[in-house]
């Protein structure tokens, strides 16, 4: 039995491999056939008419701006003549200064403020607040820096562009945040101090019963962990010092925290990982202003590469999260959990959890299924109003095919609902009695895997007007259907040797699928028209953007590791204490 296992799994490990080598094959024969008959002419006669010797002559464009090319049309030499480079990344004109703080600033916000807020906060640092006003006072300033940028630039570039509103809302939201979470701290450590005890606050006396607030927690509780108060109570830390301050003891502000705590927790759980995702907007649609993408008509189409794109970075970034531990308690990590009757008692979200939980596979699988039925309306925005064209029913059937895939996943999770419940049963201690919910670590649900192999799949056979821009589509195509192929050998793995215990078993494979994820969703974005025109102009290939975005990616990957190591660290030495 072992050795039909391992039979098993060398043939799928060569099937691959030779899959691989195919499409690389298909790759590279496409892309030669594409600049056969646009080599370059080149010379190696001299001025006297001798003939230079060269080992190699030059037979592709590498480098090469496509005004040096040969063989453009009249109309399009007319294009690229009058084709404009200038942006207001590289003009000199307005408040440089501000424009640059504006820009390092949100940057800093995006990659290393906010997300390190959300460890302390996970974690219970005492930290947080001060953080979190590190990280108000640079988005703050960084919007204010942007305003002043605008108001001294001389020129109306963009039109109608949604930055300013967009960074109205973000001011609303980063402020609102602030402000729910220092009052659901306030209100949290009035209960832990004096939980058994009646305080006087407000005029002529008033008596309020602290033992019986009704916020329901801290914004620091979170679903994953669930901090034990007790240790808050003798907890001297940088926060309580934080709100030692008058304007966090006076009367007004005890009374509104004890108030309005238990809604303000509820808007800062509303807010917190949301946020996260709003700032990432935020700066997408800076990154195209700033660059003059999507004016006009061409909004759609940057608009179907930014928005797919986006979408994988974050199932990227998702799944490496996983890898270092995210959801660990609730078996999305890769990991064996078993929940017992004890448990379901005292907790709401238990009450409902099926027999077999709810999985990230199914989680996936309704996203497919929500993301196709919308995309249905979306794929017809540029020709709203007139007939469907060719093109347009070409993306729409993707659609349909997500729609399918998502559907399908769902409807395999309920069959699957009993089978992750008994195959985890084998491996545990307890009785089927005390367990009234469990899961293996995965759902052996195909679709959602099967759903981005085929985009990658379709995707890489899209014909483009350019040959740029149909390298780059082949590119970002084939790394969604590699990621796909690793996340298969993630289940073969979890399969053939089932978790004992409850630990995140970190598959090594799902290192290689966030990689493929993150670039190939990165690289969709790119391959958006106007930066491919972009990087024609320049003579840049498809290569060289290749290479620079896989690099990006690797330090972005190692950037979340560091912060998911720290959040392991920081939670072991509160463990210790």
């Amino acid at each position: 039995m072992r050795l039909n296992k391992i039979s098993l799994l060398t043939g799928i490990v060569s099937l691959v491999a030779a899959m691989a080598m195919a499409m690389d094959m298909d790759m590279d024969m496409e892309m030669q056939m594409q600049m056969q008959d646009d080599r370059p002419i080149t010379s190696t006669t001299a001025t006297d008419g001798k003939i230079i010797p060269t080992p190699y002559e030059a037979s592709h464009l590498h480098g090469l701006p496509i005004l040096e090319r040969p063989g453009l049309t009249a109309a399009e030499k007319l294009y690229w003549e009058n084709y404009s480079s200038e942006t207001f990344f590289n003009t000199q004109e307005g408040n440089r200064f501000a424009f640059k703080y504006h820009v390092v600033t949100m940057c800093l916000v995006m990659f290393v403020a906010y997300p390190i807020s959300l460890v302390l906060n996970s974690v219970n640092s005492g930290w947080y607040l001060p953080w979190l006003t590190i990280n108000l006072t640079l988005t703050v300033s960084s919007l204010i820096f942007a305003a002043i940028f605008s108001s001294t630039f001389p020129h109306e570039w963009y039109p109608g562009n949604i930055y300013k509103s967009t960074s109205i809302v973000l001011f609303v939201l980063i402020m609102l945040h602030f402000i729910v979470a220092v009052l659901s701290k306030i209100a949290s450590s009035i209960v832990i101090e004096d939980s058994f005890e009646y305080s006087s606050l407000g005029h002529g006396g008033d008596v309020i019963p602290l033992k019986t607030y009704p916020s329901g927690g801290s914004p620091s509780s979170t679903p994953e962990e669930e901090i034990e108060t007790n240790s808050l109570r003798n907890n001297v830390s940088a926060q309580s010092r934080f709100l030692n301050y008058k304007i966090f003891k006076s009367q007004l502000v005890q009374r509104l925290a004890w108030t309005f705590g238990g809604l303000c927790s509820i808007i800062f759980h509303t807010l917190n990982y949301p946020l996260m995702l709003y700032i990432l907007f935020n700066n997408c649609v800076g990154l195209a202003v700033g660059n003059l993408f999507g004016k006009g008509p061409r909004v759609f189409n940057l608009l179907a590469h930014w928005i797919k794109g986006s979408v994988f970075v974050i199932l990227g970034v998702v799944s490496l999260a996983r890898y270092c531990g995210l959801g660990q308690s609730h078996g999305w990590a890769w990991n064996r959990i078993t929940y017992t009757n004890s448990q379901r008692i005292n907790s709401h979200w238990l009450r409902y959890m099926p027999k077999g939980t709810i999985t990230m596979e199914f989680i996936e699988s309704f996203l497919i299924f929500f993301y196709g039925s919308t995309n249905v309306f979306l794929e017809h925005l540029a020709g709203a109003g007139g007939s469907w064209t060719a093109k347009d029913l070409q993306h729409v059937s993707i659609a349909f095919m997500y729609i399918g895939t998502g559907l399908c996943g769902l409807l395999s999770e309920i069959r699957l609902n009993n089978w992750r419940y008994y195959n985890t049963l084998k491996t545990s201690n307890m009785s089927n009695e005390e367990i009234f919910a469990a899961t293996p670590g995965y759902s052996p649900n195909p679709f959602p895997t099967m759903t981005i192999f085929w985009t990658g799949i379709l995707m890489s056979q899209h014909a483009q007007p350019s040959h740029t821009s149909t390298s780059v589509h082949m590119q970002w195509g084939y790394l969604l259907s590699y990621g796909s192929f690793f996340r298969i050998f993630t289940f073969l793995i979890l399969y053939f040797k089932p978790l004992k215990d409850d630990y995140p078993s970190k598959p090594i494979t799902e290192v290689i699928t966030s990689l493929c994820l993150l670039a190939g969703g990165l690289i969709f974005m790119e391959s958006t028209d106007q930066i491919i025109e972009a990087m024609d102009y320049r003579g840049y290939t498809p290569m060289f953007t290749f290479n620079i975005s896989v690099g990006f990616v690797a330090l972005f990957m190692a950037w979340v590791m560091i912060i998911c190591m720290w959040r392991e660290w920081l939670l072991q030495c509160k463990a210790t204490k």
